[in-house]
């Protein structure tokens, strides 16, 4: 894809809102792959750090049929009343339906359409909600 922003830039930005969350340095360099694939879609205009500090991602694939969505906006916080909500009948074990409740909990919309995202979109939403567990 074409670079919307310089990788330069795009690291700082994603930094900044490493730093709003006050993810440690140790989650950073645990992580430093996931902190890559946030930059670059950055980079490449798919997510977009806004100034409150929550994250625009733009779909590569809208879903929803009509009334397709186009974008997902991730809140910059999560309260911990929030994920149990959108976790509820998710088993332990069932990893992707955990991260999908996650999803559904940062962006406001319905797991059932998180789950129908393209596997390109799905990638990002996981990486943003590493951070979050």
């Amino acid at each position: 894809m074409e670079k919307v922003v310089d990788l330069e830039t795009a690291r700082v930005e994603v930094e900044k809102w490493l730093d709003f969350k006050r993810v440690r340095e140790s989650k950073r360099e645990a992580n430093k792959e996931t902190i890559d694939a946030l930059v670059e879609a950055v980079s490449e205009g798919q997510l977009v750090v806004n100034e409150d500090h929550s994250l625009t991602h733009t779909l590569d694939v809208p879903t929803g049929g009509e009334t397709a969505l186009t974008s997902l906006t991730y809140k910059p916080r999560l309260t911990v009343q929030d994920t149990h909500s959108k976790m509820k009948g998710v088993k332990a074990n069932d990893v992707d339906g955990r991260i999908i409740a996650l999803v559904s909990a940062l962006c406001g919309k319905p797991a059932s359409l998180v789950g129908k995202l393209d596997t390109s979109d799905y990638s990002i939403s996981q990486n943003v909600a590493l951070f979050f567990l």
